[in-house]
């Protein structure tokens, strides 16, 4: 599985980052110039910039593969998993000297590959519930979330805070996406083991460890001022609300012969509110920040929301040519309002 996501995942960097790249330089042709403010939370600095960042990008992606070969080819002395860890902190390394955003990108997401890969060895050979690594991967993104706050203390690193906070807003709300319809249910049932995460302990202590690191990132976060208070609650009720699945999750719970349980339903309940408050919080966030690129984002989830469960609710109860006709309706409509109300606030913080 991590052989075909991880080309996906770099590909995804790299249309990204040629992205930032060509609309930076057609703003430059209309003259459009960034404010100095704004300068250090921009992907690149310069065309300059641009090119190295790929260099460096390309560099660790071709170590990588280049280690697993010699590894592979010495009869497998040390694992992948080793080998991606060593690869992820050395772009970490190059990504803080150089102020460089891609590799810090992929180092991330790759540190994060690399603990849910381990977790899952730990959990196979016990039968442990997986339930552990999908909470896991859950609180690093919060941690990060958090971190992303925390790098806007000095200017040179805002760059790196769009980056952490980012990724925790799209990972994190995604996986709300998901548990809130019943193919996110069905996946916490099959989650299931014999074993809790208790019985390994080094599963343990890495969820307890990281249960920590974010609470005391959080509280020494809002301590600088650079966190509200309410964020600070919304995110220890997400990671309370992430680590009941270590509790609740089993087989057959939530889902029953393809129908919802008791149970089933009222989660179902319990996520749909919670995704949909998370996006209008992450709204009014990017309002009271007046940072337009979390309020497009959160204008982004909450379009998708609207058409997710539109698809969710009322597919099986509609007649199919009632039912396409109410979606081209309600994304004319709901399309038009949310762009009116993006455009209203986003003028009222120029």
């Amino acid at each position: 599985m991590l052989s075909f996501l991880f080309p996906l995942i770099i590909a995804g960097l790299v249309i990204f980052g040629i992205f930032a790249f060509v609309r930076r330089l057609v703003r430059r042709k209309r003259g459009v110039v960034e404010e100095d403010e704004d300068r250090f939370s921009q992907i690149f600095l310069s065309k300059e910039d641009a090119v190295s960042q790929f260099f460096f990008l390309l560099s660790i992606v071709f170590l990588s593969a280049t280690l697993l070969a010699f590894n592979y080819d010495f009869g497998s002395p040390v694992s992948w998993r080793i080998i991606l860890y060593i690869a992820s902190i050395l772009g970490l390394i190059i990504a803080y000297y150089y102020k460089s955003v891609l590799p810090l990108g992929l180092s991330l997401i790759g540190i994060a590959g690399w603990w849910g890969a381990q977790t899952a060895f730990w959990a196979a050979g016990k039968d442990i519930s997986m339930s552990s690594v999908f909470v896991g991967l859950m609180l690093i993104f919060l941690i990060l979330y958090v971190l992303g706050h925390l790098h806007e203390i000095k200017e040179k690193y805002k760059r790196f805070a769009m980056v952490y906070l980012i990724f925790g807003i799209i990972t994190v709300i995604g996986a709300l996406f998901f548990l809130s319809t019943q193919s996110g249910l069905e996946f916490l049932d099959e989650l299931d083991g014999n074993v809790k995460f208790y019985g390994e302990w080094r599963i343990s202590i890495s969820l307890i460890l990281f249960a920590v690191v974010l609470i005391g990132t959080l509280f020494y976060t809002l301590s600088r001022k650079l966190i509200s208070g309410y964020q600070v609650m919304a995110v220890i009720l997400l990671a309370i609300l992430f680590c009941s699945i270590l509790f609740t999750s089993g087989a057959e719970m939530f889902v029953k012969k393809r129908q919802l349980t008791s149970a089933g339903v009222f989660w179902a309940v319990v996520y749909n509110i919670v995704i949909f408050f998370a996006i209008l919080g992450l709204i009014f966030s990017g309002y009271i920040r007046r940072e337009k690129r979390l309020i497009n984002l959160g204008a982004i989830f909450l379009f998708l929301l609207i058409l997710v469960k539109y698809f969710d609710w009322f597919f099986q109860s509609l007649d199919k040519s009632i039912f396409f006709i109410g979606a081209g309706i309600l994304l004319f409509v709901v399309g038009w309002f949310m762009e009116k109300g993006r455009r209203r606030v986003i003028s009222k913080l120029c």
